[in-house]
Formats: structure tokens, C-alpha cells, sequence
């Protein structure tokens, strides 16, 4: 029998290679700026989706990881980007699904974080963000635990949610605004 995080692997397979397309790799600091206004456009409003849904498993709660970001964009002296809200239903498989994203970021974060002490970031500067979510990856474990919990017959709606995340992260990383000056 399947999983459900293998479902949502699969559902969403082409929009994770499509959007770490559009990451793309850090070497030079213009590009790592790119990645940071990029991640703040996508994160700030699914954050702020997650932790205000009503619908959340006891227990788990999304990490609060938007005051990090903010912080590598004022030691990289860059403009916050504007954000517009993502809109989340208030259901547990549209929350899970959006969640799945978003904790499943750390996993990459962990490749990513490495990238940046060539350019001289670390978790004491520039690098605030990705050196707290790929530090820890209890907040992933636990929300795996409450994806198994979800009925099957509520996969295909936390793929969507999950799909819909993935396509907001991909239009704020390939929005004009955030080309390399």
C-alpha cells in the first residue's frame, strides 16, 4: 500500500523539478539575493496561510521562520518584496497538503545551506533561514505522522493544496521583479 507522502511525491513531481529549476544554485551573491526575495514572496504568505488555519493536527505547529528570512534581507541590505495572501481553504487535507510543502523545504534546505558558506553566509549572517530549516527535521517527522493520519479519500485534495503551493513558489521565483539587477 501506498503512503501518502509518496502520493503527494508523485503528484507533485513535476512542479518540485520545475521550481528547483527555477532556484537554480547560489554562485554569486546576486543570485542568493534572488533566492531570498524569491523565498520571502512564496514563504511570508503560506506561513502566514498555515499558522492561521483553523484546521491544524494537535500537536504540530508550522515553524516560524519568516523572522530569519527578514533578517538575511536586511544583512543583505535588500527591500523586502511585496506579497499578496495565498489563499488556503480551512479544511485538515487543504492545510496538510500546503504543510507538506513547505515543512518538505527543509529537506532541500539542508543541499542549499551548504551552497551559501562559499559565499560567506552562515547562520549568524545572511544565512539565518536556511541554517534554521535545515537544522532540525522534527517538525517534518511529525508532520508525517499526521499526513498517515488523513483519509484516503482525502489524498487528491491535499494534492491539490500541495500542487497550489508548488505553483505559488514557482511564480514568485520566476516573477521579473526578482531578476538580477
Amino acid at each position: 500500500m501506498i503512503e501518502i507522502r509518496h502520493f503527494l511525491r508523485q503528484e507533485t513531481q513535476a512542479l518540485h523539478r520545475e521550481l528547483d529549476a527555477s532556484v537554480g544554485v547560489f554562485s554569486s551573491r546576486a543570485e542568493y539575493a534572488r533566492f531570498l526575495r524569491g523565498t520571502f514572496r512564496h514563504r511570508a504568505p503560506v506561513e502566514a496561510a498555515l499558522l492561521d488555519g483553523l484546521a491544524r493536527p494537535s500537536g504540530w505547529r508550522p515553524r516560524e521562520l519568516l523572522p530569519a528570512l527578514r533578517a538575511d534581507l536586511a544583512d543583505l541590505a535588500l527591500l523586502r518584496p511585496k506579497v499578496e495572501p495565498f489563499p488556503l481553504s480551512n479544511d485538515m487535507a487543504a492545510f496538510l497538503g500546503a504543510a507538506y510543502v513547505l515543512e518538505g523545504s527543509a529537506l532541500g534546505a539542508r543541499v542549499l545551506v551548504q551552497g551559501v558558506g562559499a559565499l560567506g553566509f552562515g547562520p549568524g549572517f545572511g544565512a539565518r533561514y536556511l541554517s534554521a530549516q535545515a537544522g532540525s527535521l522534527d517538525g517534518w517527522r511529525t508532520l508525517l505522522v499526521a499526513l498517515e493520519g488523513l483519509d484516503r479519500q482525502l489524498w487528491q485534495a491535499a494534492a491539490q493544496s500541495a500542487r497550489s503551493v508548488f505553483a505559488h513558489a514557482i511564480h514568485a521565483f520566476t516573477s521579473e521583479e526578482l531578476s538580477p539587477a
